[in-house]
């Protein structure tokens, strides 16, 4: 995510946090004024019903309406803890890395603006239920805060959207003639724009694979990438395949990056033939890694929500590469030939 984009959004996180404290003062104030009322409506009931007097006029409407005044404290207790969830969301947004602002704001906005409608209904409900004495000055600002939250949020997926098709607004073309400059394009127009958890699913990922993802995936202190998780298929573990793999993890390591492999079951290999790497802004339709810079194709974008749940589906029902290795080991130790250990 570019400077200028994550300063805006820690601007827009700031007015957010400012409007989320006054939707939790006035919960606050509502939830004290129904309780003095009802306090008053209540002890002018037991004073009647002691002496037998007659409630005075003043005093009335608070004791003709203690239960709807009962509800509306209830309420405005909701209004509080409302306010207060937006204003813990406002302030992780604040805080949060830049490097996994598209990750939070996918979660963030639909919720945000989820809690922010739920708010203006319970008040609305709370405000034509009982009258409470508070001056016009404060319900239009508390109208404002909702509405200062729900077009921000609006804002905010808009320009994370904005960002994600700006950051990748073209196919990439691979030229089998070029194989030297399609890795130096790969790297500037994908491959330094991916940032967060990073997924990537090929079957034919070996050790050619490996050295291509080295070679494009930076890894330099300024890197926004977190972690990468790939999935493979047991064909491509050839006999340098272990080596390499362990010597790429620790290297990945000692830059800030987590690095794992996964080995998918026979016929989850059989059926996925489509190759793609996502991560918190999108997914990609890509050649294999062992030939990306060397096959005629098209790196696409792909339907991210769909990618991601293909990828937790293949993640769940594969096997890490280490424990892999260790029932492989297992197995090729046990004297029953044929007998596959439990993984």
């Amino acid at each position: 995510m570019e400077a200028s984009q994550v300063y805006e959004n820690k601007t827009l996180a700031i007015l957010l946090i400012a409007a989320s404290v006054v939707l939790l003062s006035n919960g606050i104030f509502s939830m004290e004024q129904f309780s003095i009322q009802y306090g008053v409506g209540a002890g002018a009931l037991l004073q009647s019903s002691a002496y037998n007097l007659t409630v005075a006029p003043l005093l009335r409407g608070a004791s003709l309406q203690i239960q709807t005044l009962y509800r509306s404290i209830l309420e405005s207790a909701l209004l509080t803890g409302l306010g207060f969830v937006m204003f813990v969301m406002a302030l992780v947004l604040l805080i949060h890395s830049p490097g996994r602002y598209g990750s939070y704001l996918r979660r963030y906005v639909p919720v945000h603006i989820m809690l922010a409608v739920v708010y203006i209904v319970v008040m609305v409900i709370v405000q034509s239920a009982v009258s409470i004495p508070l001056s016009p000055l404060y319900i239009y600002l508390t109208y404002i805060a909702v509405g200062i939250s729900i077009f921000f949020d609006i804002y905010l997926e808009y320009d994370a959207r904005r960002h994600a098709a700006r950051r990748f607004g073209r196919d990439i073309n691979i030229n089998p003639q070029t194989p030297f400059a399609n890795m130096m394009n790969l790297r500037a127009q994908l491959f330094d724009l991916l940032s967060g958890d990073i997924g990537l699913v090929d079957r034919h990922f070996n050790s050619a694979a490996m050295s291509n993802l080295y070679r494009l995936l930076p890894m330099d202190g300024d890197t926004k990438v977190k972690s990468m998780k790939i999935v493979t298929s047991e064909e491509m573990l050839d006999s340098k395949f272990r080596n390499n793999y362990f010597d790429l993890k620790e290297e990945l390591k000692n830059s800030g990056i987590g690095f794992e492999l996964r080995v998918m079951r026979g016929e989850d290999a059989t059926a996925q033939h489509e190759r793609f790497i996502i991560d918190e802004n999108g997914a990609y339709k890509i050649p294999p890694m062992n030939i990306i810079n060397k096959k005629s194709e098209h790196i696409t974008r792909m339907n991210a929500r769909d990618a991601k749940k293909r990828f937790d589906y293949l993640c769940q029902n594969s096997i890490k590469y280490e424990n892999y290795l260790d029932k492989q080991s297992r197995k090729d130790s046990s004297p029953s030939q044929g007998l596959e250990m439990p993984g």
